[in-house]
């Protein structure tokens, strides 16, 4: 059998030289069990073993001649898992990306996305029609399975690889992130590690100082001060994205909260926000927007049950050169629901 340390030698074998490729390879099995408290790891660990207590307790509820009325609501409970994986998406594995190791989270995030889509299909029918439970009993054992199976590779492969090459700062900025997007599964606030939070307290000094305050953004109709601007930009109310010329992520502002941004995605290649199956899309818009085929493109989904635009615009300068692309993500609910 192919023990967890093959398993990922294998993986260092294949990445491009690098002091951080040639340091993860060198190191010793991360220890899983003795991380700090607070420690990211172990905040998503935790979860996971929130999570299989209720897998296991639906699979056992799944096998009965007829489920409790508990069984439904807790079918429902399972989407908490979309929090833990935004969690992998878009925190761990793009700054896995930077080191080169794309392998093992591109064969994640297709798995993830094919469990919360499976996840998504099920809920809603068994919402709509409660009756028929048992007809979706074989569906029903095979998205638990599968699940269950998800938090085993992450044991095994996705938490060693990060702990082999993260390093501190790195870590401090996935516990801020985390903190952002939330916890799944879990009651009661979350782990604090006082490590990150004296970071944490460093960074936002460091920002006020660097900061122009009063330094003033001139545009054609007036001018604004960087604290003003910094203040309007807050109650937009829409989540906007700005990727430069470059392709990388420059900034973004989620006051909506639509997606989940967090700050330690800056400075990284678009396509590593993205799941594997969507980037050639994405290339080819940008693509698009350079030479100026179309300059805009806007898509309509229904996110969580809310009906939400999508519009990616091309940005171009005075003379009409192409400086990047913007997003912006807006939730419709109230908008819809004012005209009704």
């Amino acid at each position: 059998m192919t023990t967890k340390d093959e398993l990922l030698q294998s993986y260092h074998e294949n990445l491009r030289p690098s002091e951080a490729t040639r340091r993860a390879a060198a190191m010793s099995a991360p220890d899983l069990e003795n991380l700090p408290e607070g420690h990211p790891i172990r905040g998503l660990r935790a979860e996971n073993e929130a999570m299989n207590t209720l897998i296991e307790r639906l699979l056992e509820e799944n096998e009965f001649h007829e489920p409790p009325a508990s069984f439904l609501p807790a079918i429902l409970r399972l989407n908490g898992v979309r929090t833990h994986y935004a969690k992998k998406e878009e925190i761990l594995m793009p700054m896995l990306y930077r080191y080169g190791v794309t392998g093992p989270s591109d064969v994640m995030w297709r798995e993830d996305d094919e469990i919360k889509k499976e996840l998504g299909v099920l809920t809603q029918t068994l919402k709509e029609e409660p009756d028929n439970i048992l007809l979706y009993r074989g569906r029903i054992r095979g998205l638990l399975q599968h699940m269950q199976a998800m938090t085993k590779k992450e044991d095994l492969i996705l938490f060693p690889l990060c702990l082999r090459y993260f390093n501190d700062d790195e870590w401090y900025a996935v516990y801020e992130d985390a903190i952002t997007i939330g916890t799944a599964f879990l009651t009661g606030e979350p782990e604090v590690w006082e490590l990150a939070e004296a970071w944490k307290a460093g960074q936002a000094e460091r920002l006020r100082i660097s900061e122009i305050e009063e330094g003033k953004v001139r545009f054609e109709g007036g001018a604004l001060t960087v604290r003003e601007l910094r203040a309007i930009l807050k109650l937009v109310g829409v989540d906007i994205t700005f990727i430069d010329t470059d392709d990388m992520l420059r900034f973004f502002e989620n006051e909506g909260k639509v997606f989940a941004r967090p700050k330690s995605a800056l400075g990284n290649a678009v396509y590593d926000c993205h799941p594997p199956q969507v980037v050639p899309a994405v290339r080819q818009l940008i693509a698009d927007f350079r030479v100026k085929k179309r300059d805009h493109m806007t898509v309509w989904r229904m996110i969580a049950g809310k009906p939400v635009s999508v519009r990616y615009h091309a940005v171009y300068d005075r003379d009409g050169k192409y400086l990047g692309t913007v997003e912006f993500v807006q939730d419709c609910t109230d908008i819809l629901a004012h005209f009704k």
